[in-house]
C-alpha cells in the first residue's frame, strides 16, 4: 500500500487543528521525522500553493482566508481524509488525479491487479466517463467531482444494483449536507440524483466475476457530481436534463473536498451494514417515479406505459403496465425507463 506523502501528512495535521500554530518540534514528534524533514515538506507545500506562515517561538501555520479551503491550486487527498470519520479514514486510501480516462476503468485494474477494498480514485476530469448501459458520461474540467470506489462486498452479481442504490442514499445526504436547506436530493431508478428537477449525478457500479464463487471478485462503485454548469454550456444532447449543485460557480475546491468527505462519510456506514439494506425506507422515501407514469424500454425498444408503483427487496422497479392489474417488478439490467409527459 503506498504511503500519502510526508507533505499530505503534515497537511493533514494542519486541516486538523484550523488556525492553530504547530511548532517544528511538534510537527517532527508527531510524524517521527526530523525537523529539516518538516521544513523541507512545509516548503514543498507553499510552491504548491499553500499559504503557511512561520512565527519563531510558535511555529507554522496554515492560513485559510474567509472560511474558503486553504490552496489555491487544485484539491488535495490530505484535505478530503483530514474531514473523515475516523472509521473512514482506516478504510479508505484516496489518490487524486487531474485527468483521466476514466475512474472505474483506473480502478478496476487496480482491483484486478490484487488492491484491496476502499481505494478511491478522484479525477477533476474525465475523458471517457461512461454511465449506464454503455452511454457516454460528460465530466468536463472545473466543473465537477469523478470518483471510484473499489469494494469486494460478500455480494451475488444479481444484487450488485444494492450497491447504486445504497450509493444514492449516501450521495443525496452527502449533496444536502452542501446544500442544507435548499431542498430535497431524489433518485430517478435507479442511479441518477436529481434536484430542483434536474439531474446533478449519475452512479455506475461495474462488476467483476469470480469464477470459483459465482460472487463478486470485485465492484467498481463510480460517481460523477455536476457542482457548476461548464463556462460553455451544457453540451444540446444533455441541455434539458443537466443540471448542478450551485447555480453560480462560487464553490471552488472547498465544495469538492466537502461533497467527496461527506460522501466517504455517509457511505461507509451503510456498506458495512450492507446486509441488513437499512438504506431501502429512505431510498423509497427520495424515488422520483413514484406514483408517476412512466415509459418502459428494453434498450430503445418500448414495452409500454405503466405506473410505478413502489420498489422491492431487491430494487427492482414496480411497475402496473396499462389494461394490466397485476404488478410486475422490472430489474435496472433488463430495462430503463423514462417519465411520461
Amino acid at each position: 500500500m503506498k504511503k500519502n506523502s510526508m507533505q499530505d501528512r503534515i497537511l493533514q495535521i494542519f486541516l486538523e487543528n484550523p488556525g492553530i500554530p504547530l511548532s517544528g518540534e511538534t510537527l517532527a514528534n508527531r510524524l517521527s521525522v526530523s525537523r529539516t524533514a518538516v521544513w523541507k515538506a512545509v516548503g514543498k507545500l507553499r510552491d504548491t500553493g499553500y499559504e503557511i506562515t512561520g512565527t519563531p517561538k510558535l511555529g507554522y501555520r496554515l492560513k485559510a482566508p474567509d472560511g474558503q479551503n486553504a490552496s489555491s491550486g487544485h484539491f488535495n487527498a490530505a484535505e478530503i481524509t483530514a474531514l473523515l470519520s475516523p472509521q473512514a479514514k482506516e478504510f479508505f486510501r484516496i489518490r487524486i488525479v487531474r485527468e483521466t480516462g476514466s475512474t472505474n476503468s483506473d480502478v478496476r485494474d487496480r482491483g484486478i491487479s490484487g488492491e484491496q477494498e476502499g481505494y478511491v480514485l478522484l479525477a477533476e476530469s474525465q475523458t471517457a466517463g461512461r454511465g449506464r448501459q454503455g452511454r457516454s458520461f460528460y465530466s468536463p474540467k472545473d466543473s465537477g467531482l469523478y470518483m471510484s470506489i473499489l469494494l469486494r462486498p460478500a455480494l451475488p452479481a444479481s444484487e450488485a444494483v444494492l450497491l447504486t442504490a445504497m450509493a444514492g442514499v449516501a450521495a443525496s445526504r452527502a449533496v444536502e449536507s452542501l446544500l442544507q436547506s435548499s431542498g430535497s436530493v431524489m433518485i430517478k431508478w435507479v442511479n441518477d440524483l436529481y434536484f430542483h428537477d434536474r439531474k446533478i449525478c449519475g452512479i455506475l457500479t461495474e462488476g467483476v466475476l469470480s469464477m470459483e464463487s459465482g460472487g463478486l471478485d470485485q465492484a467498481v462503485l463510480g460517481l460523477g457530481f455536476n457542482l457548476s454548469e461548464p463556462p460553455e454550456g451544457w453540451p444540446a444532447e444533455i441541455r434539458e436534463v443537466a443540471g448542478s449543485i450551485f447555480a453560480e460557480k462560487t464553490s471552488g475546491q472547498d465544495a469538492r473536498v466537502r461533497l467527496a468527505a461527506a460522501f466517504l462519510n455517509e457511505f461507509l456506514p451503510l456498506y458495512l451494514h450492507l446486509s441488513e439494506k437499512t438504506f431501502l425506507p429512505e431510498y423509497r422515501a427520495r424515488m422520483l417515479l413514484f406514483g408517476r407514469e412512466v415509459e418502459v424500454m428494453d434498450f430503445d425498444r418500448p414495452l409500454g406505459k405503466a405506473l410505478v408503483t413502489g420498489l422491492d427487496d431487491q430494487c427492482r422497479l414496480l411497475v402496473r403496465f396499462q389494461g394490466e392489474d397485476t404488478i410486475t417488478p422490472i430489474g435496472s439490467g433488463e430495462v430503463r425507463v423514462k417519465p411520461v409527459g
